[in-house]
């Protein structure tokens, strides 16, 4: 009876930590696309698409871990090994999150100050990386797919800011300067013709001499997020479905 309850509170704890971590990650998901470059009619058509097909894999997602839910308490009443299982999905859901350093293909894009000289009566800030630069960029990687971010070894999560800090910038709390490097998980190919899209984020940096540098990566690293994770004010919905 004691091993019967003991695993039954193990269920319910990591239940509800899956369900913050796929918050997390749903959160992190809808604030990227919230705001997009400038770009033509039919280009933002096409993200558009791509945007809801994600939505959908995500929404797809959710539902494929409450079945597997339900399959481990079955197991657990059974004693068929379901905290083993639920150990690998707890694994699983932590990766998702940006708890753990994950590896995969993808793209490296440093952007570094220009070097040309400003004309007299020019503003010298427009020669510099900005945070709102960085954002932009951030904006079209997600929604070309990148399935994990990192600027300056720094993951971005839902959580995460960028913001301008003096002569420097802030990334979860943290200041960095340029050069600044981002990484990218996800579809190489598709995540290099987002960057270079006509009239896009490459096109608006290249006119103020911002030096933007695109390689392709059979295997690169996103480090884990570093910082400790709190939700004073947010607490899991209970009683629904």
């Amino acid at each position: 009876m004691i091993v019967k309850n003991r695993t039954q509170l193990t269920l319910s704890f990591v239940a509800l930590l899956l369900g913050l971590l796929i918050a997390v990650q749903l959160r992190s998901s809808t604030d990227v696309y919230s705001a997009m470059p400038d770009l033509r009619v039919t280009e933002m058509r096409a993200v558009l698409m791509e945007t809801i097909t994600q939505n959908q894999s995500l929404t797809n997602e959710v539902e494929e871990v409450r079945d597997k839910l339900r399959q481990y308490e079955e197991l657990a009443m059974k004693g068929e090994g379901a905290l083993e299982l639920i150990q690998k999905e707890l694994g699983n859901a932590r990766m998702l999150a940006g708890l753990v350093d994950v590896q995969g293909p993808g793209l490296v894009v440093t952007l570094t100050d220009s070097q040309a000289a400003s004309m007299p009566g020019d503003n010298p800030n427009v020669y510099l990386v900005h945070d709102e630069d960085l954002l932009k960029l951030v904006n079209v990687l997600s929604a070309a797919g990148a399935e994990a971010i990192s600027i300056n070894d720094q993951r971005l999560l839902a959580t995460s800011e960028i913001h301008c800090a003096g002569p420097t910038i802030s990334i979860n709390n943290v200041r960095v300067g340029a050069p600044f490097v981002i990484k990218a998980i996800g579809n190489s190919e598709t995540l290099e013709s987002a960057v270079k899209m006509r009239d896009g984020i490459m096109e608006t940096l290249n006119f103020y001499g911002i030096g933007v540098q695109v390689k392709r990566e059979a295997n690169l690293v996103v480090p884990a997020f570093k910082r400790p994770i709190r939700f004073d004010y947010a607490q899991p919905v209970t009683g629904g479905k």
